[in-house]
């Protein structure tokens, strides 16, 4: 979009001086005003295009890059036309405003065999983010330069672009794949500048900022496959996965004897706190003054006794087993 801007900055000393002589119809001949009649269609072409890419939704502009790039491909050959037969004496251009006229359209043809390094590089990193399955496998420093290509790193920039995907869904008249994935995508942006929404495409546009780290995001290895939620009490269960414990336990109340991260059967159901975790996390909270969430210091007795019993109830079934990594 810049690069068109730039070089349609380049017309204005040519519409200015010719500004006068168009006034004057008997002064033009036919061909001539052929001429700047394909010049006007141009730059109205020009300018719906730069006003879809300034008022649209980036990410889908992103993912359909190879189209928006034959469009802009369309505008070039567009003004190339309109400018190749341009009276330029008969509307009496100077020879300097001609010359620059001249050097516009040098770039405009380069520009059309000319692929952006940083259009590709984009194109690339959209790609990997859609083909990963898992929200958290994304990388991270991915997202980010993503975000900052896309210039959607901040509050503001993201409440535009949901107007934007609510315009386009409205204009597409349908809620399909192509903005499901426009919506994860969003959706990851938020998170990464501390917006916890789900991604709605109903009602007012609002906020709820996280509690969070300015200029850190929090490690993928601090947070619990169930939630993706920071640990506060990390426990490890037979696989050696980590979870919070209160998320686990909640899983394992509900008669799952499979991890929830892997599918892989659990051989017992002992939960062994991860202390060592426990104590990066709390490094890194200290490090980057990140307040963790609290919990309830105090659960009813009622509760209290369910869980505890609960928890008794499992210890003496594992004990009992005869697995030897149990009776440990």
């Amino acid at each position: 979009c810049l690069n068109l801007v730039r070089r349609l900055k380049l017309l204005v000393p040519l519409l200015e001086e010719i500004k006068d002589q168009v006034g004057n119809p008997l002064g033009v001949s036919g061909s001539g005003m052929d001429s700047l009649v394909s010049l006007k269609k141009a730059l109205l072409g020009a300018k719906k295009l730069l006003k879809n890419c300034n008022h649209g939704s980036k990410i889908y502009l992103a993912m359909e890059s190879e189209a928006v790039l034959s469009r802009f491909h369309g505008v070039y050959d567009k003004l190339n036309q309109a400018l190749d037969g341009m009276p330029y004496d008969e509307l009496g251009v100077s020879v300097e405003v001609k010359e620059q006229v001249e050097l516009m359209r040098m770039q405009l043809k380069r520009a059309k065999r000319r692929t952006d390094t940083q259009d590709m590089e984009l194109a690339m990193d959209m790609m990997v983010v859609f083909l990963k399955t898992d929200d958290r496998n994304a990388d991270i420093a991915i997202l980010e330069r993503l975000a900052n290509k896309l210039e959607l790193h901040t509050i503001a920039d993201l409440k535009a672009e949901t107007a934007a995907i609510r315009k386009l869904v409205k204009h597409r008249g349908g809620h399909n794949e192509t903005v499901q994935q426009i919506l994860d995508l969003l959706g990851k942006f938020k998170l990464i500048v501390g917006i916890d929404e789900t991604v709605s495409l109903d009602g007012p546009i609002s906020t709820r900022t996280l509690r969070r780290c300015q200029s850190s995001l929090i490690p993928n290895e601090f947070l619990c496959p169930i939630t993706l939620e920071i640990m506060t009490d990390p426990v490890i269960v037979a696989t050696g996965q980590t979870y919070e414990r209160e998320s686990i336990t909640k899983w394992l109340n509900s008669n799952h004897r499979t991890c929830p991260k892997t599918g892989q059967t659990l051989d017992h159901l002992s939960l062994a706190p991860n202390f060592a975790l426990r104590n990066l996390i709390l490094q890194w909270c200290e490090k980057n003054n990140f307040e963790l969430p609290k919990k309830d210091t105090y659960p009813s007795s009622y509760t209290y006794s369910a869980d505890l019993m609960e928890e008794i109830s499992l210890l003496v079934k594992d004990l009992s087993s005869s697995h030897p990594n149990v009776r440990r």
